[in-house]
Formats: C-alpha cells, sequence, structure tokens
C-alpha cells in the first residue's frame, strides 16, 4: 500500500456573510452564493481591471498582505459616458443621490442606485439639454469587503505556494499526495451603492448659485422605471403626513418629494483640493465669544464634529481691535437681537441634544458642542479623529434614521407638510483650535 501525505489547512476571515474562494493553481474570484448571477468582486491578482473596476487607495484594511492600491468594485462602469471626472468643473449641482443595496435580497427587489440615477441623468439631459453626471461614492464598508477579500487571496497564494512544494516532495519521496480542501472562506459585508446625479459643471460657485434658482424650478421628473418585478417605480423620494379623516381618524397621505427643490451647490467631489493652513484655527476674538459657555466646541480634545444646526443672522461682530465699529450689520437694523436669539436657541438645542432618550428612557448619550462665530451660532455632536472615523459614520447614521412629528397644534392632528428636520443635513467639520 502506497503511503499517503495528507494536508489539512484552512482559516478564516470573518467579516459579516459567507463567500467561498478556491486556490490554488490559477485561482479564481471568490463568489457569492446566491440564486443569482454576479460579477466577480475581484479579478486574478496581477491580472487588468475589467470594466466595472477601479483601483482606489491606499486604504489600510487591517489585515496583511493587501494591496497598495486596492482593487474595489464600483457600480458604476470606468467607461461609462456620465462618470463624472475633475475636468468636467470646479462646481455642480447636486439633485438626487441614490442609495440601494448592492446586490438584491428577498426584502428588497428593487432597482439598483446605478439604473435610477441613469434614468434621472437622462431625463435632465433630454428634457433640459444640460450636462447631468453620476458620482460614487465608495463606502468605509465596501472598502472593508474589499480588503478582506484582497488579504484571503493573498493568502490563498501563500498557501498554494506551500501546497505545491508538498506536492514536489511528496513525488519525491514515492508518497501519495491527498489533495487539501483549497476554498478560503470569508463573510462579505452588506452595504449600499451610492449614486449622485449633478448638474454642471460651473467655474465658480457663483455661477452654480445662479443656475441653481432656475433648477429649482424645475417640476418634478416624470420617468420612471421597473423594479424585479415589473413595478413602475418613482424616481423620487416620498414623504407621508397624517391628516384628519372622516370620523376624526387620521390618514397617512404619501406624496413625492421633487430633487430639484432641495439641489445644492457642491465643489468637484473628484477634484483634490488645496488644504488651507489656516483651517481648523481660529482668531482669539472667537476664543473670547464662546468664553464661560457650557457647551463650548473649543473644549473638545479630538479633531472633528459632525454639525447638526447652524443659527446665523443678518450681522457680523467685529472686535473693538479693528479699524471698524464694534458691530457692522448687514439688512436688519434688528440683528444683534437675531444674533443673540440665535445663541440661545444654539445652547438650548445642545441642551437637549444631551438629554435626548430613545424609546425606553435610556440616554442617546450624544455629546453637544456649540461653536459661536462673528455671524452665527454652530450645533455640533461629537467628537472624532477624523472624517472618516467610524464613530462618526455611525453616529451619522443613527441621527439621520430619527424622524421627528411636527404638527401646529397640541391635539396632533395638523401635521406640518414641510418642517425642517434638525437632522436633515449633517456637516462632518474641523474641530477650531486656539
Amino acid at each position: 500500500m502506497r503511503r499517503g501525505l495528507v494536508l489539512g489547512l484552512g482559516f478564516a476571515v470573518l467579516l459579516s456573510g459567507s463567500v467561498d474562494a478556491q486556490f490554488p493553481a490559477n485561482p479564481s474570484p471568490p463568489t457569492t452564493p446566491s440564486a443569482a448571477t454576479y460579477q466577480p468582486l475581484l479579478p486574478p491578482l496581477g491580472g487588468a481591471l475589467p470594466a466595472g473596476y477601479s483601483a482606489v487607495g491606499p486604504v489600510n484594511g487591517g489585515q496583511p498582505a493587501v494591496p497598495q492600491n486596492l482593487e474595489i468594485r464600483t457600480a458604476i462602469p470606468a467607461n461609462h459616458e456620465w462618470l463624472l471626472r475633475p475636468e468636467h468643473g470646479a462646481y455642480f449641482i447636486s439633485v438626487k443621490s441614490y442609495a440601494r443595496p448592492s446586490r438584491p435580497t428577498p426584502d428588497d427587489q428593487g432597482p439598483s442606485a446605478l439604473i435610477m440615477a441613469e434614468a434621472l441623468a437622462g431625463e435632465i439631459r433630454d428634457k433640459y439639454r444640460v450636462q447631468a453626471f453620476l458620482y460614487e461614492y465608495i463606502s468605509e464598508e465596501r472598502r472593508a469587503e474589499a480588503a478582506a477579500i484582497a488579504s484571503a487571496r493573498a493568502r490563498g497564494q501563500q498557501l498554494a505556494a506551500q501546497w505545491d512544494r508538498l506536492r514536489e516532495k511528496a513525488q519525491l519521496q514515492g508518497m501519495e499526495f491527498l489533495e487539501p480542501d483549497n476554498r478560503v472562506r470569508f463573510k462579505t459585508v452588506s452595504y449600499k451603492d451610492q449614486i449622485a446625479v449633478l448638474i454642471g459643471g460651473f467655474k465658480s460657485a457663483e455661477d452654480a448659485r445662479k443656475a441653481l434658482d432656475k433648477v429649482r424650478s424645475w417640476p418634478a421628473p416624470t420617468r420612471k422605471v421597473k423594479d424585479h418585478i415589473g413595478r413602475d417605480v418613482l424616481l423620487m423620494d416620498c414623504g407621508t403626513i397624517l391628516r384628519p379623516g372622516p370620523n376624526g381618524k387620521q390618514l397617512l397621505q404619501e406624496s413625492p418629494i421633487n430633487p430639484y427643490v432641495t439641489a445644492t451647490v457642491v465643489p468637484n467631489p473628484t477634484m483634490e483640493r488645496p488644504v488651507d493652513p489656516n483651517v481648523g484655527k481660529v482668531d482669539p476674538f472667537i476664543v473670547k465669544l464662546n468664553e464661560g459657555r457650557p457647551y463650548s466646541l473649543l473644549k473638545a480634545t479630538k479633531s472633528w464634529t459632525l454639525g447638526v444646526k447652524s443659527f446665523s443672522a443678518p450681522i457680523e461682530i467685529v472686535s473693538r481691535d479693528s479699524n471698524t465699529h464694534a458691530m457692522r450689520k448687514f439688512g436688519s437694523s434688528r440683528g444683534a437681537e437675531a444674533l443673540e436669539a440665535g445663541a440661545e436657541q444654539a445652547e438650548s438645542l445642545a441642551e437637549a441634544l444631551r438629554k435626548m432618550t430613545d424609546g425606553s428612557g435610556r440616554s442617546l448619550g450624544l455629546e453637544a458642542f456649540v461653536l459661536h462665530t462673528r455671524s452665527a451660532s454652530l450645533v455640533s455632536v461629537g467628537q472624532f479623529d477624523g472624517p472618516n472615523d467610524p464613530e462618526l459614520m455611525r453616529l451619522h447614521r443613527q441621527l439621520t434614521s430619527i424622524k421627528m412629528n411636527v404638527t401646529e397644534d397640541k391635539t396632533g392632528f395638523k401635521p406640518v407638510t414641510n418642517a425642517e428636520s434638525v437632522f436633515g443635513n449633517l456637516i462632518p467639520f474641523p474641530i477650531p483650535k486656539s
């Protein structure tokens, strides 16, 4: 009987869903086990990038042997004619962004983010004869999955080399080499494709702002797309309100939200911008404005925070050391009173945020701050190590998921149709340091 050399090697790289990849010779890309068929998440190492992939890096995925320029699968093909690029302009009008599951799920069989974004951009181009582009945001979850896949494949190649050496050794010793289980198992991350539709480009923010007024006057888009079972899907989000119905019962009414009305001016996200050395620094007069304040942002120890609200007024405070008056007013003669009222509102909001609880009465633990400037009072939540801090992203998701019910009376039967949400526009910004 011939002797046999049995080799059993395996490991798991755990994130969150299950994927198998086979090695050694000419390792094929890992695939997701499902009834549906998907593109491979990564091409073979050393091979050319196929359509639909882009190199984004450097990324530190926390795993050894991860390529510096991490290959990340993108929903928008790299050769898409509407893909936003730096040469398209400095400023744009952001109309709408779509966040859809990257892979269809049993609970969500709707159209992809790319299909919806292409439909809206196509309608803008066809109806208004202006340039519309697509921009895709690469989330940290997607980067983490790509890093895990790259690390697992790199380890698999190392194992393949070991198996080749053991196979040769077995042949030299006249032994039978029993092939091991050559699959590397790891878990995938659930993430959403996030694609924005932008109009432009413009040379300056002022040019984009002038065009924004016209865009906001456009009627709601009429084009629709089909979901996986053939139903029509609007390209707009829908808002719901409660209205008094017959017999005193409340009726739930749903209405689409025109994305053109909420469009905003943004810089080209694909362009690298020089860092202003004065960004993050605060002048001594601002320090004086915030002295003695209980929730002063200047007391924070980390470098970034998440802005939730700005209370501004048509006034600018000027220090006594300057060559102008103590206050310079723009517009209303009651600007100083409005600025002071905004400061009081900001302090009250910060206090309310710190006391906010969930449905069971437990504190949310929100660390709210206030920064008083010459023309506004800014309210923010939390302090973080950077704009991509995972804790900042978690808090962003938590706050944007909070829904607020606002009514015109105490009975709750007159809901406000267009009530402004406190957490409707959350913006990370650096904490100024004195």
